[in-house]
């Protein structure tokens, strides 16, 4: 802001809540702040290939079906699975293909919304 950086606090779910907390005390942190730093240092390489795929879907906006972009259905696909989880997760381009692919089959209207009977 204008008058300088405020002070954003966060709510969390209590299911999400508590995996930070066992995350933060397995990391033997007393701050959150220190745990947030772990989470963003170790995930570079998930940030770098989102920040790239967004920047590749840019020129797509335009052609979009809807008021909701392609790119925006990447917020919520790559989130993250249980602290123990140690199962590979599929690569993102990949899930964002698939979510793409069921975004344009559900706003296919079976009928035309604004013609008349």
């Amino acid at each position: 802001t204008a008058q300088g950086p405020r002070d954003r606090r966060v709510r969390l779910s209590i299911q999400i809540a508590r995996k930070f907390f066992d995350l933060q005390e397995m990391l033997g942190f007393d701050k959150p702040s220190k745990t947030l730093d772990w989470l963003l240092t170790n995930s570079k390489a998930a940030i770098k290939d989102l920040v790239e795929m967004k920047l590749s879907c840019t020129g797509t906006v335009a052609k979009s079906l809807s008021s909701t972009s392609e790119c925006e259905v990447l917020s919520g696909s790559n989130e993250a699975t249980d602290i123990g989880d140690t199962q590979r997760k599929p690569p993102l381009m990949s899930v964002y293909k698939e979510k793409i692919g069921l975004l344009r089959r559900q706003r296919k209207a079976p009928f035309h919304l604004l013609s008349k009977e």
